[in-house]
């Protein structure tokens, strides 16, 4: 076996080195300023990934839609251009109105599906991950607004709350 040379001793220390710092300092900075999401936030988000899919898969087999997808696909890009510039332009009066607009919750599925994965922007810089439309309503929605969709999904015998 060939013997390795004081350069090749000297990159293998600095990988060696780099490579402790990124895992021992700057990953867990990361993950405590959320850049890097934890071990156990991707794996607690597979699991809320896999159970709305249930979800949204039994709701649809159990009720019909009041509305067709694309209805509910104009209707998630109408709740996403309302709420998308955190705060500065939002109409979270008519971002509430959509959201309301749900019948049963074969139609919150398919408004949940269709909305999938969108980016918040502050100042048009996108700030944080990508959102759901759980997370979306949640965090530029009033704990009033809230309660009066999760109100008037009570009174059409919804499952679903915010």
């Amino acid at each position: 076996m060939a013997k390795i040379g004081k350069d090749g001793q000297q990159i293998i220390t600095y990988t060696l080195v780099a490579a402790g710092a990124y895992f021992f300092i700057i990953k867990p900075v990361l993950v405590k300023l959320g850049i890097v999401k934890s071990a156990q936030e991707l794996q607690q988000e597979a699991s809320q990934q896999q159970n709305i899919q249930d979800y949204v898969s039994q709701s649809l087999a159990t009720q019909l839609p009041s509305k067709s997808k694309g209805e509910w696909q104009i209707i998630a890009n109408n709740i996403y251009n309302d709420l998308k510039f955190s705060g500065a332009s939002d109409n979270k009066s008519d971002a509430g109105y959509q959201v309301a607009r749900v019948q049963n919750d074969a139609d919150f599925a398919l408004l949940y599906d269709t909305f999938g994965q969108r980016q918040e922007y502050f100042f048009s810089i996108p700030t944080g991950g990508l959102q759901d439309l759980v997370q979306f309503i949640t965090s530029n929605l009033s704990k009033d607004d809230i309660a009066t969709i999760n109100n008037n999904y009570t009174r059409k015998g919804m499952k679903f709350r915010f």
